[in-house]
C-alpha cells in the first residue's frame, strides 16, 4: 500500500493570491514517483500558531508533511519554529550549516547579515539538508509512519534541492513504495454533466480510481491505481479506456497530455490536408493555437483576421448588402467569409476553411444577438455549412472557446473526410 503525504505551502503571499502556487502540483507528481499518495494540499499563512496546529494535525495522521516556504532570514519566516512545536522537539543550531553559510557569504564578498543564523536551525534529531541554491538550509525528520520535510518556497531552489538532496534523503528514510499509475483520455464537445452520465459506470470502477478533470472546454477522463509497473497497471486500465472510447466515439481526441490543437495538426498532416481561417471575433487566436504546434507550417495556409466590416468586404468579398441586411454576426455573413476566403485560392486552395464571427462582449449584444452569440462556418469539398453557437463566459473565455471549437471542427472534418453534423454542445437551439 502506498504511503501517504500532504503538501503545505506557507506564506501570506500564497494565501492571499499574490503568488501562484505551482510548487504543490510539482511536488505532488514527484511524491507519486516515490510511491506516496498525496492526501491533500494546504496553503497556510505565516502565523506560527496556525501553522504549528496544521503541521501537528498532519503528523498525527501519519503523513509525510512536505512544506515549502517560510524558512528564510526574516522575522515572518516561522516554519522552523512551527515545525519544532509540532514535533515537540527543541530547535538547535546546526553548526555545519552555519559554517557553510558563512563560507557562502564570504565567497560572494558580502558581510554576514545579522540574524541569518536562524536559517541554520533545525529540530533536534532532524537530518540537515544543504541548500546549494540559496541561503536557507532544509531538514528532514521521520516520525513513525510519517514525518516532515522542509523545503524553500522559491521554485528554483525547491526543485534544485529536491533533485540534489531531498529526494535521495526521503528514499533513504522511507524507501520507494508502490507507485500509482494513471492514463487519461481527452474529450471535447460535451458538457461535464453529460460526460459523467455516459461514463459513470467506468468512473465508479472498483479496480481503478476514476475522475473527470475540467480544463475549460476540454474534459480529461483519468483513471489511476497502484501497481508494480505500467504493464501491470495497463492490464486493468486498457479495458476501461477501450470501453470509454467505444462509448464516446470521436468526442475523444487524444490520450495523455495532448492538446486539442496538437492532435488536430497531427491528424491534418497525416491526411495531407491544408487549412485556412477567416477570423473576426477570435482576432487570430485560431491561428495562434495552431501555430503553437511544431509542424503547423505544413498544415496552415493562412488566417485572415477581418475584424471590421470593411475588412470582411475588402479581404473576403463579403457583400455590403449582406452586412446591411443581416449584420456581421449572421449565417449569411459567415458563409460568405468562408467561401470568400476559399475563392482567393484558385490554385493550391486549402482543403478546409473555417470562419468565425461573433459577439465576445462585454458590450455589443442585443436581445436578438446577446453576448456570446457566434456563427461558425466551414467549407470542404464543394460543401459549406454554418452553425449557430451560444458560448458562455467573459470576453477572453468566449474567444478561447470559439477558437477551440473551430479547431475541433477542423479535426472532425479531417477525421471523417466531410463536414461534421455536430461540433460542440454550444450549438444554439433552433428559433
Amino acid at each position: 500500500m502506498a504511503r501517504r503525504a500532504c503538501i503545505i505551502s506557507i506564506g501570506n503571499e500564497v494565501v492571499h493570491g499574490f503568488i501562484v502556487n505551482t510548487n504543490s502540483a510539482w511536488l505532488a507528481r514527484e511524491l507519486a514517483e516515490l510511491g506516496f499518495d498525496v492526501a491533500y494540499h494546504l496553503a497556510v499563512s505565516d502565523r506560527e500558531d496556525d501553522l504549528a496546529y496544521r503541521l501537528k494535525t498532519a503528523l498525527s495522521e501519519g503523513l509525510l508533511v512536505v512544506t515549502t516556504g517560510g524558512i528564510g532570514p526574516t522575522v515572518d519566516d516561522r516554519t522552523r519554529q512551527a515545525a519544532s512545536r509540532a514535533l515537540g522537539l527543541e530547535l538547535k543550531l546546526d553548526h555545519d550549516a552555519l559554517a557553510r553559510l558563512h563560507e557562502r557569504y564570504a565567497a560572494m564578498g558580502r558581510k554576514f547579515p545579522e540574524g541569518s543564523e536562524r536559517q541554520c536551525m533545525r529540530p533536534e534529531g532532524a537530518a540537515f539538508i544543504p541548500n546549494a541554491f540559496g541561503t536557507a538550509s532544509c531538514f528532514l525528520l521521520r516520525q513513525g509512519e510519517g514525518g516532515i520535510a522542509v523545503l524553500p518556497g522559491v521554485p528554483r531552489e525547491l526543485k534544485g534541492i529536491w533533485a540534489e538532496e531531498m529526494r535521495a534523503a526521503i528514499i533513504e528514510q522511507f524507501g520507494i513504495g508502490q507507485r500509482y499509475y494513471s492514463r487519461e483520455l481527452r474529450v471535447f464537445g460535451i458538457p461535464e454533466s453529460d460526460l459523467d452520465l455516459r461514463v459513470k459506470t467506468l468512473l465508479e470502477s472498483r479496480e481503478a480510481e476514476g475522475a473527470i478533470l475540467v480544463d475549460d472546454a476540454v474534459m480529461r477522463l483519468r483513471w489511476r491505481l497502484p501497481a508494480e509497473d505500467q504493464a501491470e497497471a495497463d492490464k486493468v486500465l486498457q479495458p476501461i479506456l477501450d470501453a470509454a472510447r467505444a462509448e464516446l466515439g470521436d468526442l475523444v481526441f487524444a490520450e495523455g497530455d495532448v492538446e486539442l490543437e496538437t492532435s488536430t495538426v497531427k491528424l491534418l498532416a497525416e491526411k495531407g490536408l491544408r487549412v485556412a481561417c477567416a477570423e473576426s471575433c477570435t482576432g487570430g487566436m485560431i491561428a495562434h493555437l495552431l501555430t503553437n504546434v511544431p509542424g503547423s507550417s505544413d498544415v496552415l495556409v493562412e488566417s485572415a483576421v477581418t475584424y471590421s466590416n470593411a475588412a470582411k468586404v475588402k479581404r473576403l468579398g463579403v457583400k455590403q448588402a449582406t452586412l446591411d441586411a443581416h449584420g456581421a454576426v449572421s449565417e449569411q455573413t459567415v458563409l460568405e467569409m468562408a467561401n470568400g476566403l476559399l475563392a482567393q485560392w484558385p490554385d493550391q486552395r486549402p482543403d478546409i476553411v473555417v470562419a468565425v464571427t461573433g459577439i465576445a462582449g462585454p458590450s455589443g449584444g442585443s436581445d436578438d444577438k446577446p453576448v456570446g452569440t457566434v456563427w461558425l462556418a466551414a467549407a470542404m469539398g464543394g460543401q459549406a455549412k454554418a452553425w449557430h453557437l451560444r458560448v458562455p463566459g467573459d470576453r477572453q473565455l468566449v474567444k478561447w472557446r470559439i477558437a477551440r471549437t473551430a479547431i475541433n471542427t477542423l479535426r472532425l472534418a479531417a477525421l471523417h473526410g466531410k463536414l461534421p453534423e455536430t461540433i460542440t454542445h454550444w450549438v444554439a437551439p433552433p428559433t
